[in-house]
């Protein structure tokens, strides 16, 4: 769970400055921006959506074990 909160985090913020680097100084062409972009968005839609389900498998186990559900 931390590892995935963890490096969606640090996506984000990298993304972050990417993007007040290419508002203010254009170090890559809109193409590669855009690119990069999406494939930002992607990942951290992927950690945090695999990261959600793993933690509410884990609890639903727990829950299991300790006979609060059938």
């Amino acid at each position: 769970m931390k590892y995935g909160v963890f490096s969606a985090l640090i996506i984000s913020v990298l993304w972050g400055i990417l993007a007040i680097a290419q508002l203010w100084f254009s170090p890559l062409s809109s193409e590669i921006f855009t690119k990069v972009t999406i494939s930002a968005g992607i990942l951290v839609a992927i950690i945090v959506l695999s990261t959600i389900v793993i933690r509410e498998f884990l609890t639903d186990q727990k829950l299991r074990k300790d006979g609060f559900i059938d």
